[in-house]
């Protein structure tokens, strides 16, 4: 045999010997919305293949045999000072295999200690609880220290990818301007969540023998008879107040709106679009001066409480308890009157009016984003993104709300899906304990949590107004405009909140005087608009426009 051939011999057994030795390595980086890895080449005796990573389990628990870890950082809830010994955090690396380091940062400090770790490169390796806005996800994202998250969700995402399927909206809340995800999304559609609540007394009501209203008008003769009449029947007929609320309650927008054919809930100042994509301001519209006109009339006629502008939750509750309030814009009147008279009420929704004859209810997506995201410095991404789907699952989803059964809560009635939250000795509430011990955050890993679960917490009272919303109030959502998540630079992000900050004010003031006849609603009106016009509501529905047109889009 020439020397040559024993030469080249010797190199390939040397190659074989030593490809066959060294330890499978894995290195990540990310370039555009692709997440790429290097994985080891193993030679046989038949051919050369590449080998998947070997450091996790693609399927099952653990996710990793041998133990990792990731720092983590995020921000702190009321209750905390410290992550160390958390017992979520304890469960998941005895279930996961991975351990954690690193620890939150208390509110105040978060987003300056935020933007300085993104300054200086000194990352974890996960970021939990965050509160990432729209534009810092595509900044960050966009200069590659946040990861994309489209490719990992593919190849190890299956529960994640369940819960896009189910609310495709989860999917383009989380999309950013350039088509990456660089977070994922915290879900909770539980129905009486997901709407502003308007209650009227049916027991009122049967006592005077009128209908549930249907109609804007239909609403006001039945407030107008609380007024006028007995409705309480304690012999009084001038002591009933038809209809009240809080100061800064949104003062019946959600309600009156809807039925005058525009998609807000209760609020201030509301941006929102047509059925066909076309995005407005609300407080403009020929169908908000109805609503202030409205308004006005059950004010002067005191007809609206008239401390409405001025009046607390404790005053409130106080009247409520008199059994002397007709109707309220409340969470749950249960809650505000006490269980002896507030359940003498129910849901009102879905008015019409005459400029529209559609039932609508204008509703949140119930989805969330910012909470988690994965940085460029984590050599584990596919393990990470492996530990976030587990959340997405539905016991995972329990987890994430409110911890470990038996440790963060147990059952009451498990057979009616009544539970509720564990509060050990030394904790002076149970949400205290949830927030500090039990869980890292109330959805700061995302995580899709069940609506079945979630409505059933606390007591049957929390399932029979679940169960009132499913009825009375869910055959006629709508979306509402998702103004908070689009995905906005932070050019126009801070061209908005500039702008948007002195708007809602004078919006506010402006229609806190419409309403109490303090200005004339046909006499200011045009004057009005003007102003709202000239503080730049123009520029603020173009920003907004082109963001919502990307939304849709994503959306598919």
């Amino acid at each position: 045999m020439s020397k040559a051939k024993i030469l080249i011999l010797v190199l390939v057994v040397t190659l074989l010997v030593s490809g066959c030795a060294s330890t499978p390595t894995t290195t990540t980086g990310t370039t555009g919305g692709t997440t790429t890895k290097a994985t080891t080449t193993v030679a046989t005796t038949s051919a050369t293949t590449t080998a998947e990573p070997l450091y996790f389990n693609e399927t099952g628990m653990p996710i990793v045999d041998e133990p990792i870890t990731l720092k983590i950082a995020g921000r702190f809830t009321s209750f905390q000072t410290t992550w160390k010994d958390n017992l979520q955090l304890e469960y998941l690396t005895e279930m996961t295999g991975i351990k954690f380091d690193g620890d939150g940062l208390s509110t105040e400090g978060w987003q300056e200690q935020k933007s300085l770790m993104f300054a200086s490169d000194s990352l974890p390796d996960l970021f939990i609880a965050s509160d990432f806005s729209a534009y810092e996800l595509l900044e960050y994202g966009s200069e590659g220290q946040l990861v994309a998250l489209n490719d990992l969700v593919d190849s190890y995402g299956p529960a994640i990818q369940n819960a896009f399927a189910e609310f495709p909206v989860a999917k383009a809340m989380s999309t950013s301007g350039d088509g990456n995800m660089y977070t994922l999304p915290r879900i909770n559609p539980v129905i009486r969540d997901m709407h502003s609540r308007y209650w009227l007394n049916k027991v009122w009501l049967d006592r005077l023998g009128k209908q549930v209203p249907t109609t804007l008008d239909e609403l006001y003769d039945v407030l107008k008879a609380f007024k006028d009449e007995d409705a309480n029947g304690n012999g009084d007929p001038s002591d009933e107040i038809p209809l009240s609320g809080v100061n800064g309650g949104g003062e019946y927008s959600g309600l009156i709106l809807n039925a005058l054919g525009v998609n807000v809930r209760n609020g201030d100042y509301n941006i929102t679009a047509t059925e066909d994509g076309t995005v407005y301001c609300a407080n403009i519209s020929d169908a908000y001066k109805e609503y202030l006109k409205y308004m006005n009339r059950l004010y002067s006629e005191q007809i609206l409480d008239n401390d409405l502008f001025v009046q607390n939750n404790d005053q409130l509750v106080a009247k409520a308890q008199q059994n002397i309030i007709g109707g309220a814009n409340v969470a749950a009147m249960y809650i505000t009157a006490g269980v002896d008279i507030g359940y003498d009420y129910i849901q009102i929704d879905a008015l019409t009016s005459a400029l529209s004859n559609k039932k609508m209810v204008s509703a949140s997506t119930g989805v969330s984003v910012g909470h988690t995201a994965i940085t460029n410095v984590n050599e584990y991404p596919e393990a990470t993104i492996r530990l976030l789907d587990y959340f997405y699952t539905e016991e995972g989803g329990r987890m994430a709300y409110v911890g470990v059964e038996d440790v963060g809560w147990y059952w009451i009635d498990k057979a009616k899906g009544v539970w509720d939250k564990m509060q050990p000795e030394g904790y002076n509430n149970a949400e205290e304990f949830r927030n500090s011990k039990s869980t890292i955050q109330n959805g700061g890993w995302g995580a899709w949590e069940r609506a079945e679960f979630n409505a059933g917490q606390g007591s049957e009272n929390a399932l029979w107004l679940n169960e009132m919303s499913i009825r009375d109030s869910f055959p006629y959502f709508v979306t509402q405009f998702p103004k908070n998540y689009l995905p906005l630079n932070e050019e126009d992000s801070k061209t908005v909140t500039t702008i948007e900050a002195d708007l809602t004010n004078y919006i506010t003031q402006a229609r806190a005087r419409f309403i109490t006849g303090e200005d004339d609603v046909d006499a200011k009106w045009e004057e009005y608009v003007t102003q709202v016009k000239n503080m730049g509501i123009e520029q603020i529905v173009s920003i907004y426009q082109e963001y919502y047109d990307v939304f849709l889009e994503n959306m598919g």
